[in-house]
């Protein structure tokens, strides 16, 4: 079992939050507290950087969804960024968690996203 907790970088724009490779139960509790206290502490924008993550289950699909439901009630934006194959992007996909969050392939995406005007 991995007890990494997330890295986080946080600057004007956004917070990003990079997952460990691996999450799970020995985890995502102190992972989930990451992304909230970066929410939490006036984030205007958040990114959970899942690209160096090889191993995640149920624990860490409830960070995301779970920090999506934060960022919502505070009118935060929130981008995903996935691995283009591997198993987590399979667990992601099989949850169907692009249809809750936006999905970006890289952090450069994310924040070019971020950075676009709102319609």
């Amino acid at each position: 079992m991995n007890l990494g907790v997330a890295r986080v970088e946080s600057t004007e724009t956004c917070g990003v939050l990079a997952f460990p490779e691996e999450v799970d139960l020995s985890n995502g509790e102190a992972i989930l507290d990451q992304a909230v206290g970066l929410l939490d502490s006036g984030a205007p924008a958040l990114i959970i950087d899942l690209t160096g993550c090889t191993f995640c289950d149920s624990n860490g699909l409830n960070v995301i969804t779970r920090s999506q439901m934060r960022a919502t009630e505070l009118g935060v934006p929130m981008w995903v960024v996935l691995p283009s194959r591997g198993i987590v992007r399979r667990v992601t996909d099989v949850a169907g968690l692009q249809r809750r969050v936006a999905i970006a392939p890289d952090v450069a995406t994310a924040r070019e996203a971020l950075a676009a005007p709102r319609a």
